[in-house]
């Protein structure tokens, strides 16, 4: 099975007019035949609502941090109610406009089609694999009448593609160490940047990497170098000031 890249998801962004439902396309490598590094490229397709936005990020990391807590089990995502997602946001009064931006969240995730071109090389076969899938299936929720405006109950769940269940258990999805209502109090790009550093300070102290590297791992776009530094040092000394407490400090170093 491939490795599920987050962050070829987390790459939500306004389409141009002129292209708005070109892909999102990130690449990465794998190993191939024999050992040999061979390009795997993911495409990120929208369906009928569009890739979405930052609420839309945000939805997919409640519904994966939730999955984790779950003990990565079975192929559902038990997230209660709507109410329940928005409380871990720290919205414990949400509005009707809230509860219809989760939902349109929901139909825009359940939309994506992913396509990865030498996803893996399958050593039976002795074949590259092309795959084409989704994120999620089915969206259950639960009312006391048939009123569509009718508060649901709490027993809702979104059922995974079993691409994404094996991604989880074979790479691990992780906690990010510290509460999800405090995530979703920072910026888009700091969320990103949150989410990689969490994952790396799994096992490692000090994480060094090129401002270049990092910048497309984000991603982070801009038309001059200087100006992705500038970017970076905004969105790492926005975790500082808000007190995330998986970062201490960091430097900036011109090489």
């Amino acid at each position: 099975m491939p490795s599920f890249h987050c962050f070829a998801l987390r790459s939500l962004k306004k389409r141009s007019p002129v292209e708005p439902n070109s892909p999102i396309v990130y690449e990465d490598t794998i190993r191939g035949k024999d050992g040999e590094r061979v390009t795997r490229r993911w495409e990120l397709y929208p369906g009928r609502y569009g890739f979405g936005g930052a609420t839309t990020h945000a939805l997919l990391f409640d519904l994966l941090q939730l999955y984790w807590e779950q003990g990565l089990m079975g192929s559902q995502v038990r997230f209660g109610s709507i109410r329940n997602i928005l409380a871990r946001r720290g919205i414990h009064q949400p509005s009707k406009r809230d509860y219809t931006r989760i939902y349109r969240d929901f139909d825009i995730l359940r939309g994506y089609d992913i396509k990865a071109h030498n996803a893996f090389w399958d050593k039976k076969v002795g074949k590259y694999v092309r795959m084409d899938w989704g994120l999620f299936a089915n969206v259950y929720y639960w009312k006391p009448s048939p009123d569509i405006r009718q508060q649901e109950f709490a027993f809702g769940f979104v059922e995974l593609n079993p691409v994404l269940q094996e991604a989880a258990k074979s790479r691990g999805f992780f906690p990010v160490g510290f509460p999800p209502a405090i995530f979703h109090q920072l910026k888009p790009l700091e969320q990103r940047l949150a989410i990689y550093l969490a994952k790396r300070f799994l096992t490692e102290r000090v994480h060094i990497r090129f401002v270049e590297d990092l910048a497309h791992a984000l991603p982070i776009q801009a038309a001059r170098s200087n100006n992705v530094r500038r970017i970076l040092k905004s969105a790492a000394e926005g975790l500082m000031a808000k007190k995330i407490p998986l970062l201490r400090g960091f430097e900036l170093k011109k090489t």
